[in-house]
């Protein structure tokens, strides 16, 4: 082989082993891409276990600097078990009725065994159980008089008060124990067929829903006293949910609405919007006329209301504190900015719950006191 076969041949060589290192370097760039997607994928994949898996509460501890001085608070000391070496049990309401149970002893338990005089009282030990009597039924049995004239004019007969459910077997007592049994204690209507099947009443699950339907009418116009006063208020709390609905075939999933209002000077009111969607007409149409301070998530669906002028959008302190929680949730550190704000809403958070049981007015100064800016 000469010396121009031999170049020729190493040229060629070169030309290769430059193509495979150009190969290697996109096939490196290829894996760095790839490993980023799979660090993002994991990440997020870590995240959703998180939220299935892991720990529930996001709550933060203050930090042991503490910004504000909160041993020094004006505001009632806690009645918490924790602080004391022993458990204080706290006495039941006096506005329970009571019923007195005496304990006397024999006569010839009163002799004295020393010497043998006659015991007399010399005071009482007094000690008190809570006791609950079981749901009981019972027929009410109406019974109307009827009257006639003699001469055969007319019949008459002694009226009824307005029933709840015109001619139904249900009194206003049974419609609102249902009533309060599903909503408020969240015990679904088939579990309350089945308690009255234990008290030998038989009432089909159908039969309960036609109950709630009929109570929701007699309702609906309290609810619409509840919606005027409540859109009356200059500060609302709102919120939805997913809730399954049933359909023919399959189960729908609808929102649920909650509008509150921290009502100061009257009392509380809440309020409850049905929709098959989460669709921005739903808090547009429920809201509308309302002027004053909103706070909400940030679902775009609200946005329209701000944009009148007439509602101001109020932040959600737990969906921004959210986002920290997540950050320091990857973090191997606890020397972090996501970890200092974490701190110091959890200052402010021990500052709301000092005052939680305060009139407003006090509220609003302790607030004013001990949530002074830092910086």
């Amino acid at each position: 082989m000469d010396v121009n076969e031999l170049i020729k041949l190493l040229s060629t060589k070169d030309a290769q082993l430059s193509i495979k290192d150009a190969q290697i370097t996109e096939l490196l760039e290829q894996m760095k891409t790839l490993q980023n997607s799979f660090d993002n994928m994991q990440a997020r994949l870590d995240n959703l276990l998180r939220i299935l898996y892991g720990q529930k509460s996001e709550k933060g501890q203050s930090s042991p600097k503490q910004p504000v001085d909160i041993t020094k608070s004006s505001s009632p000391a806690r009645n918490d078990s924790t602080n004391n070496s022993q458990a204080v049990r706290k006495k039941l309401p006096p506005g329970l009725p009571r019923t007195d149970i005496l304990y006397q002893l024999d006569k010839t338990e009163l002799v004295c065994q020393f010497c043998s005089n006659i015991c007399h009282k010399i005071g009482e030990e007094v000690s008190e159980q809570l006791e609950a009597i079981p749901v009981k039924l019972f027929v009410k049995k109406h019974i109307r008089y009827k009257y006639a004239c003699k001469n055969g004019c007319c019949v008459k007969v002694a009226p009824m008060p307005k029933q709840p459910i015109s001619k139904g077997i249900p009194g206003p007592g049974l419609l609102a124990e249902v009533v309060i049994n599903k909503y408020q204690d969240s015990l679904p209507l088939y579990r309350q067929a089945q308690r009255f099947e234990r008290h030998g009443l038989e009432i089909p699950e159908s039969t309960l829903g036609g109950w709630m339907s009929q109570s929701a009418q007699i309702l609906a116009p309290l609810v619409g006293l509840m919606h005027r006063d409540l859109l009356r208020e200059s500060h609302l709390y709102t919120d939805d949910t997913p809730v399954p609905v049933l359909a023919v075939g399959k189960t729908k999933k609808g929102r649920l609405w909650t509008y509150v209002s921290d009502n100061n000077n009257t009392f509380p009111c809440t309020v409850y919007d049905y929709s098959p969607t989460r669709q921005q007409s739903a808090p547009q149409k429920f809201l509308a006329g309302f002027k004053g301070y909103l706070q909400a998530d940030a679902f775009s669906g609200y946005d329209a209301l701000y944009k009148s002028g007439d509602v101001n959008e109020v932040g959600c302190m737990a969906h921004a504190r959210r986002k920290f929680f997540d950050i320091t949730a990857e973090l191997t550190t606890t020397d972090s900015l996501a970890h200092e704000v974490l701190t110091l809403i959890a200052d402010i958070y021990l500052v709301e719950d000092k005052c939680r049981s305060m009139h407003y007015k006090c509220r609003y100064f302790y607030r004013k006191k001990y949530l002074r800016p830092l910086y």
